[in-house]
């Protein structure tokens, strides 16, 4: 063929291109031909080239070779010939002897003058041939050796240095150490890196289970050759046994790992001997269970949406603390009841509007103090009856004004005393009647001024004694009659008293009379005394 084609595979540079061509046809009607090799051998594109063109000067060396029969004793293999007078002149031209061909026969009944009937007279046989290679092209034998070739896939055992337990590159390659091996000291140079055969790998996703140090794997070989080996998988074996105990959990399927160093031994379950990550399927009809565990921190991210369904009921211990961080709106629905237990302080905070809607009743108990503060406004509708209990004081302190609007009747009903202090003024409007009723005492101290307008009659009825004290002047204004009645004795003394009637003023004891008119002094009595 005038033409070699080779091509190979990296898998350090997946993408490169390492297929080389050339071509120099040695002008014969095959000389289109093609050589094609996979795989060439090579991962370098340089030694693609070299190895092309061995390939075509091997095949062109191979068409130039020619053969010759002598009877030359002194030719022998390396020496080099010239050939002279050939009825082809190209072909007259320096050679290089590759191989000879020596064939020597000795005629023994000729040498021993007792040759009979068909033996030849002659002496011995010297007979020559040879292959020559022409000088003016490069020497290149023919490959004929055969690659090495493995039979099959085999398993061996992952090694490393001492006190490691994962050994890897970062391919994910790891070392081996083949059971028939001899000489290898099951370390880290038992073997060259091999691959390892993973169900999913692509550009930064897949699978990842890396063959750990002790484990029994299956070796193949690519091409079926020796210096491409790649772990097909694991087995297991009576050291490395199924994390769960078969044929009994013949149900179980799943993965479990170990930690890594030192991670102990066991189930791995919560609280219990093992340390290791897992994931379990129990299939058993009637007991069917999806179990994960994590030996420390479970980490869960969802880029958009989670849906979770219960069946049927769910419980949730976390030994230590929780956060929920919740960047938009959160709506929980209970359809029957709730129970929260805060065993600590609880502490809750809405920036924005809070809205409490319950349908039917209502309890909350402070067992120790309550305290509520707001900023601003507050408003309290109660559809119907409001009872507020108070086991001993209450204290009231409003900043500014304080509005009490009561619709039908208002009762206050104070068991001792009632102070009712008012910086500036007090006023009380009363639509119709007010009725008081105290049972011991009734007190008003005024500073400055009072003014008690009444707007029909005002009666006024004490059961005991009434005083009244005027620190200075007073000054009583009746627009009709006024009348004064008194049982016992009345007495008025005054520094000076002054009695005026614009008609008439008149004294009235028993029968005798004395009456004043602005013309005239009256006295009637039965006897009058006069001293003067």
């Amino acid at each position: 063929p005038g033409r070699a084609y080779l091509d190979d595979y990296d898998f350090k540079k997946p993408r490169a291109d390492l297929s080389e061509m050339r071509q120099s046809p040695p002008g014969h009607s095959h000389d289109g031909y093609e050589r094609y090799e996979w795989p060439g051998g090579y991962t370098e594109f340089a030694d693609g080239e070299t190895y092309t063109r061995l390939h075509m000067e091997e095949g062109l060396a191979a068409r130039e070779r020619a053969r010759a029969e002598l009877n030359k004793r002194s030719i022998a293999p390396g020496y080099t010939i010239a050939l002279e007078n050939y009825p082809r002149g190209d072909q007259n031209r320096q050679y290089l002897v590759t191989s000879v061909r020596y064939r020597l026969e000795e005629n023994v009944q000729a040498s021993q003058g007792t040759g009979g009937v068909g033996q030849t007279q002659g002496g011995s046989v010297q007979k020559f041939s040879m292959q020559v290679h022409p000088t003016s092209l490069p020497y290149r034998p023919q490959l004929s050796t055969p690659r090495p070739r493995t039979t099959g896939p085999q398993t061996a055992v992952v090694v490393g240095p001492a006190g490691e337990e994962i050994w890897t590159d970062e391919y994910g390659r790891v070392k081996v150490q083949f059971h028939w091996d001899r000489i290898g000291a099951m370390d880290e140079h038992s073997s060259c890196w091999v691959r390892v055969s993973t169900s999913w790998a692509g550009p930064g996703f897949g699978a990842v289970f890396t063959p750990r140090i002790g484990m029994e794997v299956i070796v193949d070989f690519l091409n079926g050759d020796p210096d491409y080996p790649i772990i097909l998988g694991c087995v297991y074996n009576a050291a490395n046994m199924p994390p769960w105990e078969l044929p009994g959990n013949a149900t179980q399927s799943g993965i479990k790992t170990k930690s890594s160093k030192g991670g102990a031994f066991g189930d791995g379950m919560k609280n219990g001997a093992g340390d290791a990550n897992a994931l379990r399927f129990e299939d058993k009809k009637g007991a069917e269970q999806l179990w994960l565990h994590a030996q420390k921190d479970q980490l869960t991210e969802v880029e958009n949406d989670e849906d979770k369904w219960v069946g049927q009921d769910r419980r949730k211990t976390i030994d230590r603390d929780e956060t929920s961080v919740i960047h938009r709106d959160r709506t929980e629905t209970v359809d029957r009841n709730e129970k929260i237990t805060v065993h600590g302080w609880r502490t809750e905070e809405v920036d924005g509007d809070e809205t409490i809607t319950i349908h039917s009743n209502r309890t909350e108990r402070v067992d120790h103090d309550e305290k509520i503060s707001i900023g601003d406004n507050r408003r309290e509708d109660v559809g119907i009856d409001e009872t507020i209990d108070i086991g001993k004081n209450r204290s009231k302190t409003i900043g500014k004004n304080e509005k009490v609007q009561i619709g039908s009747n208002w009762t206050i009903q104070v068991g001792k005393m009632k102070t009712e202090t008012v910086g500036m003024v007090a006023m009380q409007n009363v639509g119709m009647a007010k009725m008081m009723n105290i049972g011991l005492a009734y007190s008003v101290n005024i500073g400055g001024v009072r003014n008690d307008l009444v707007g029909a009659n005002w009666s006024r009825t004490v059961g005991g004694k009434d005083s009244l004290s005027v620190g200075s002047d007073r000054q009583a204004s009746v627009g009709g009659a006024d009348s004064l009645e008194v049982t016992g004795a009345l007495a008025v003394k005054a520094k000076a008293i002054t009695l005026e009637a614009g008609d008439e003023i008149t004294l009235r004891c028993g029968s005798s009379t004395v009456r004043l008119t602005p013309a005239l002094i009256e006295v009637l009595s039965s006897l009058d005394k006069l001293n003067c």
